[in-house]
């Protein structure tokens, strides 16, 4: 199916991407840190569309528009078309990889934003950013948006554009695990000599057990779709979790009931459902230890994915009324 519209075609879009990278790499090797950001911002939009577009073109097109609709579905009734913004794009992102994690989320939102501002205000938004701190976000990112379209950056932006970038994400890989457990070391530390006395310690941690989730650490976790315990890896009090819904896959199950005749008769299907989450944050009362993105999980021994099974009932439409 080709809905023959480069507003819905992940080859155009991701053309179109490279075309704006290649002006930011330009505005850098002239020294003009702004403009940089400026055409990376649009550049990384235009690239994550182009995954997306690569699953179905319904997923970028504007779906108040049934001109965009219909031309992402090879049906072209009007040269109106449009498509998604920027946060509907970098959420439904995160149903593609589990890689691209509320860190990227964020950084992305944020991205958006800053262009936003920089096209339509008097702002300077860019301005004052850590050049270091914003290409490891930056291209953390757009590492991920291309290995789910099954590519790798010397794909996007050749081989010697590419290298700087792979240096980058090299040493962020490297920097980002000795943080975590340096992270985790001295939150330890600090928790052992905040309770030098064992006993006193071992009674912290027990009822730390025993509590339910605070309204702070609720409100914390509040953007996520669930949340659970985990013993913290650094004190091992007990700890919190934010949690992202990945998937779920539903099997029925047919409750069947014998009646006084004799006869078996179903009685309240319900569905077992089996839920995959990802872990993206991770949250210690006791020694305030704090880990963000599935990355930074991993690094500190956590489980990045929690499995859940439930049983539901299952439940009907209401009848249409028309018969």
């Amino acid at each position: 199916m080709n809905p023959s519209n480069p507003s819905l075609e992940p080859d155009a879009l991701r053309a179109k991407s490279l075309l704006y990278i290649q002006r930011g790499f330009r505005a850098k090797v002239a020294g003009d840190f702004d403009e940089y950001q400026l055409w990376a911002s649009l550049a990384l939009e235009l690239l994550g569309k182009a995954a997306l577009a690569k699953v179905h073109p319904a997923l970028i097109a504007d779906p108040t528009s049934k001109e965009s609709l219909f031309a992402a579905c090879g049906r072209h009734i009007s040269p109106d078309v449009r498509s998604i913004g920027a946060k509907t794009l970098f959420d439904r992102l995160t149903y593609l990889s589990k890689e691209f994690d509320a860190r990227h989320q964020r950084f992305c939102d944020q991205m958006a934003l800053r262009r936003n501002a920089e096209l339509h205000s008097g702002e300077a938004p860019f301005s004052g950013m850590s050049e270091e701190i914003w290409e490891r976000e930056y291209w953390g990112a757009i590492d991920v948006i291309l290995r789910i379209q099954g590519l790798a950056l010397k794909d996007w932006v050749g081989a010697e554009n590419a290298s700087t970038p792979t240096k980058i994400l090299e040493a962020a890989e490297k920097a980002l695990d000795w943080s975590v457990k340096h992270r985790v070391k001295r939150c330890a530390d600090d928790f052992l000599d905040k309770h030098k006395n064992p006993k006193e310690r071992s009674e912290i941690i027990a009822r730390s057990h025993a509590r339910g989730l605070s309204a702070a650490i609720a409100k914390s976790l509040a953007g996520y779709d669930s949340n659970a315990t985990n013993t913290c890896p650094a004190c091992t009090a007990m700890g919190y979790v934010g949690l992202s819904l990945w998937e779920e896959e539903v099997t029925e199950e047919e409750n069947e009931i014998q009646g006084p005749d004799g006869e078996w008769y179903l009685d309240a299907p319900s569905e077992r459902v089996e839920s995959t989450l990802n872990v993206e944050e991770f949250i210690c009362p006791e020694c305030s230890l704090r880990l963000f993105g599935v990355k930074e999980i991993a690094a500190a021994g956590l489980n990045p994915e929690v499995k859940r099974t439930e049983i539901r009932e299952r439940e009907y439409e209401e009848d249409y009324g028309n018969d």
